[in-house]
């Protein structure tokens, strides 16, 4: 006998259908209506009696559960959706870019949606049909050399592609086909790396670290650039991404508590017809708070505010706007490179300032406070274990072992 239970849906009134397979998983039915609405009726004596009624759609269940009547002959507002049987790969894009990209920042939207031409292979599939098998055969075109040509001569793999594809199939699921199998096996991550990339240990000891800011304090003193001198070292002193100290206010820093709260970002959009803009929240969370204040932060609010005469609202500005993206990289990567250093960009003194502090601590819990992390296993990204750690650690240890021969 056919088992069936009634899942409530976040509409009060309104439950989903579902039937107990022979896995032992309850799914949508194959055949049949799929939704169930419950609403009272008022009867022509007056009296009101609880009615039900089953149907194909959610949205003919909100029709109903609200009050009006549901003819059959009147299209529902999701019939103009194609089934998603027939629905082609096209269709869904067009959907997901309309739909759910929306629901994510406007730097992330610009971001995937130049990953989306990659995605040319599967527009006249149908997205129930695409299989493992087409995934592989999707991986091997755009690894083509021919292909590759037409891309960044940098590019080591297609993770952050594969990623947009997995959440518009996912999307696909969730919205339009919830019997639809993902296609997306273990060993495809494996197969999308593209040649091997260079290994860098992330990390400046605080000598190294030394050197860059005195390369950047000759770049930019004296100039209108000294801005990026003094973001430098407050982004070190504070363990953020870069967007973080550049988005600082005065109002952000409560010296009379030694109390420093960090709550916004600025989002260099870096593409045509959008202005760099300040946000709150950060990448992972809301914001976070120092408190006490790092003195190295305190330092150089209390110096950079002497020098530049800024007493209220955006701390570090070039001409009374936000710092622009490229100009921060740009003196960065002169700076490290007059240091001898193998790095570039921006982000490599969040790894080195959270990696200091790790050596310094080897408490990993605060070094996650520090970085805002939500999760360890991030931090350990950050937080590394230099050689001189090693070194040590291994005389403590042949001390302890010294007397087992004995």
């Amino acid at each position: 006998m056919k088992k069936v239970k009634e899942e409530p849906t976040q509409y009060p009134g309104i439950y989903r259908v579902l039937n107990l397979n022979d896995a032992g998983k309850w799914v949508e039915p194959l055949r049949g209506k799929k939704f169930k609405a419950r609403r009272y009726e008022t009867l022509t004596n007056g009296k009101t009696r609880r009615a039900k009624r089953s149907f194909n759609t959610i949205a003919e269940a909100k029709v109903y559960r609200a009050g009006c009547a549901v003819e059959a002959s009147e299209p529902s507002p999701i019939m103009v959706v194609p089934q998603s049987s027939e629905m082609t790969f096209e269709e869904l894009l067009e959907t997901w870019v309309k739909n759910w990209l929306p629901s994510v920042d406007i730097a992330t939207q610009l971001r995937y949606k130049k990953y989306l031409k990659h995605f040319g292979y599967f527009l006249k599939m149908k997205v129930a049909d695409i299989q493992p098998d087409h995934i592989d055969a999707w991986i091997a075109f755009v690894k083509r050399p021919e292909y590759l040509a037409t891309c960044h001569s940098t590019r080591c793999s297609y993770e952050h592609e594969f990623k947009v594809l997995k959440a518009i199939m996912n999307y696909y699921c969730s919205r339009r086909n919830r019997n639809y199998r993902l296609p997306f096996l273990t060993d495809h991550r494996k197969m999308l790396k593209v040649k091997e990339k260079a290994v860098v240990n992330k990390d400046l000891s605080l000598e190294q670290f030394n050197s860059f800011v005195q390369e950047l304090k000759a770049l930019c003193w004296g100039t209108k650039w000294e801005a990026i001198y003094y973001l430098g070292i407050m982004q070190y002193a504070i363990y953020c991404r870069i967007q973080e100290p550049a988005a600082l206010h005065v109002e952000d820093f409560d010296l009379v508590n030694n109390r420093l709260e960090i709550k916004r970002k600025v989002q260099w959009l870096r593409a045509k017809g959008h202005k760099d803009q300040i946000v709150m929240g950060l990448k992972s969370n809301g914001g976070k708070i120092f408190s006490p204040i790092p003195e190295l932060a305190v330092q150089v609010l209390k110096e950079w505010m002497l020098r530049s005469g800024v007493r209220t609202g955006l701390l570090f500005q070039i001409d009374g706007e936000i710092i622009a993206y490229r100009q921060i990289q740009f003196k960065y990567d002169q700076a490290l490179r007059n240091a001898k250093l193998p790095f570039t960009a921006t982000h490599i003194l969040r790894h080195a300032s959270l990696t200091e502090a790790y050596c310094s601590t080897t408490n990993i819990l605060a070094v996650k406070k520090f970085a805002g992390h939500s999760s360890l296993k991030t931090t350990e990204k950050y937080a590394k274990v230099r050689d001189e750690q090693m070194i040590e650690t291994q005389h403590k240890m042949d001390e302890k072992l010294k007397s087992i021969l004995k």
